[in-house]
């Protein structure tokens, strides 16, 4: 099945901070407070360092490199007379980073800004303002920022250079396209005049995967086909994400967006404006030869296309802040084989995951891993006309023959017992077999076509090893097993249970009919770890 509780990785990877480091004021070390203190200017300066997208701190150098070694700043200052007014401080200066230059008070652990462009000068703080508002970007060139008519404060920026993959046919020509960084707006009060300005950039980059695996006992999955939820819908080999609404998925090569910032917050909110490509569904990898992964810990869960990066992921573009997050869907056919040589096939059709909206709204600088399996407890159909969704196992009874005398038999029928009941793996089978996971099965007690789960008994104990009849009718004397009610009974890794589930079915309340299950409990697995 593709199961209806998915696998779901999420990391929520730490923003990209501009960290404060040592400040060399321009004169004086004195702190700052509401009125200056020190006799002096006081340089404005920017610091160095961030947190990546994989959470490690990277700092200096190789934080420089991740901007390009340079970012875009524009800075506005609160008008001494009018406080709802702004006057231009920095207008488009450029901060770039040279490892060398260290000695002067306008560089900042090689961060600089004065005479790295024409015209570009040493700014300093001015306590005669209350604050000052900063916005900045990396590239330097993809950021052109506009004033509020009124109040000259910086009200937005068009941001171009976006791009990220949608489907097999509006991909990324790169695998890994160069990023663009936003930073939050920085409100900086007199408090902080004689500090250098800490930036905290966002990459406007998302990157998501999707795998799919199978664990049916005996088959292998030789073909398998996705379902997009276009008005004619048409079978692929990709792997399909499905909104509910028209263009709730946005991807292009050459996309530009608007950035507008709310100072209150302070924050920011982002639409996109040209160059894009909309959809109400999402293309992952191509499975070309059915589904190879048989657990959630091998490498060939995420199939393959030319703009995929390391470990399945794809660039994707961050969902608008507008955007409603929605549920996705997944719909799929898929054939089975059997391994035992028979060579005995099974079509099945419809199978159905949803993921939550919960986690569907894909933020910037963030990684995304969904994980689907199908296993026989499916809710796909083999045909049509199949009365209940899902895979049956051919279930046998047994028949004693008796003879009498010569050439004449005289039989004994005995029937399946109801209720039957059912284990499902929660979490990953570690092997194609009945090895569960400690503490992930669901028991389902059917009744006929009835589920009595909830009005049944349930009770399990640990067997050393197990005899039909003995260790079953010992499950069943008062204090031999322990019982539980609803959700997962405590196992223990390694051990062998038998699972013993009992209801009344002629309504005296008394327990009158008895089903069991015999499982064997193996270690949880593992998923991928997260990028």
């Amino acid at each position: 099945m593709i199961m209806k509780k998915f696998y779901f990785i999420l990391t929520a990877a730490a923003s990209i901070a501009l960290a404060s480091c040592t400040t060399n004021d321009y004169l004086g070390d004195g702190p700052g407070s509401n009125t200056q203190q020190e006799n002096g200017l006081k340089a404005i300066q920017f610091g160095s360092g961030f947190n990546a997208l994989s959470r490690a701190d990277i700092t200096g150098s190789e934080a420089a490199t991740k901007l390009g070694n340079a970012f875009k700043i524009y800075g506005v200052k609160q008008n001494r007379t009018t406080s709802t007014n702004y006057d231009k401080v920095f207008v488009n200066y450029s901060v770039k980073y040279d490892a060398s230059q260290t000695g002067k008070d306008e560089f900042n652990n090689g961060w600089y800004y004065a005479g790295a462009e024409t015209d570009q000068v040493v700014k300093y703080w001015d306590w005669a303002s209350a604050n000052y508002h900063f916005v900045a970007g990396s590239p330097v060139d993809k950021f052109a920022y506009t004033l509020d008519g009124t109040t000259g404060d910086i009200k937005t920026a068009t941001v171009s250079g976006l791009g990220g993959h949608l489907n097999h046919t509006t991909k990324n020509a790169s695998a890994t396209p160069a990023a663009v960084y936003i930073a939050d707006p920085k409100v900086v009060i007199k408090d902080d005049y004689d500090k250098e300005v800490e930036f905290t950039f966002r990459s406007m980059q998302t990157m998501v995967r999707v795998g799919i695996y199978e664990t049916i006992p005996g088959y292998e999955i030789t073909s398998i086909q996705f379902y997009n939820n276009a008005a004619s819908p048409v079978p692929s080999n990709y792997i399909t994400l499905n909104g509910a609404t028209d263009g709730y998925f946005q991807g292009g090569t050459t996309v530009e967006g608007t950035v507008t910032y709310n100072w209150t917050t302070p924050a920011y909110t982002f639409t996109y404006d040209t160059g894009l490509t909309s959809g109400n569904y999402w293309e992952g990898g191509q499975f070309t030869s059915g589904v190879p992964a048989t657990s959630s810990v091998t490498t060939d869960l995420y199939g393959a296309e030319t703009d995929m990066a390391s470990n399945g992921y794809f660039i994707v573009m961050p969902t608008p802040s507008a955007t409603a997050a929605q549920a996705l869907t997944l719909t799929c056919d898929y054939t089975l084989t059997s391994i035992d040589g028979s060579g005995e096939v099974i079509q099945v059709e419809g199978a159905t995951a949803t993921i939550p909206a919960t986690y569907t709204k894909w933020a910037t600088n963030t990684a995304y891993t969904y994980l689907f399996k199908i296993s026989d407890n499916t809710n796909g159909k083999t045909d049509p006309s199949q009365p209940k969704e899902g895979l049956y196992p051919i279930t046998f009874d047994a028949v004693v023959v008796n003879t009498a005398d010569a050439g004449q038999n005289v039989g004994t029928e005995t029937t399946v017992s109801t209720p039957s009941i059912t284990v499902y793996q929660n979490g990953d089978v570690v092997t194609n077999g009945i090895t569960f996971n400690t503490n992930a099965i669901t028991v389902t007690v059917m009744n006929g076509t009835t589920d009595v789960t909830a009005s049944a008994e349930l009770k399990y104990v640990e067997l050393a090893s197990y005899t039909y009849g003995t260790d079953y009718e010992k499950l069943g004397a008062a204090g031999a097993a322990t019982s539980w009610t609803t959700g997962t009974p405590t196992l223990t890794s390694g051990k062998t249970y038998v699972l013993k589930a009992g209801f009344d079915t002629n309504g005296d309340t008394t327990l009158d009919t008895f089903a069991y299950f015999v499982l064997v409990v193996g270690s949880a697995e593992t998923g991928p770890a997260n990028p």
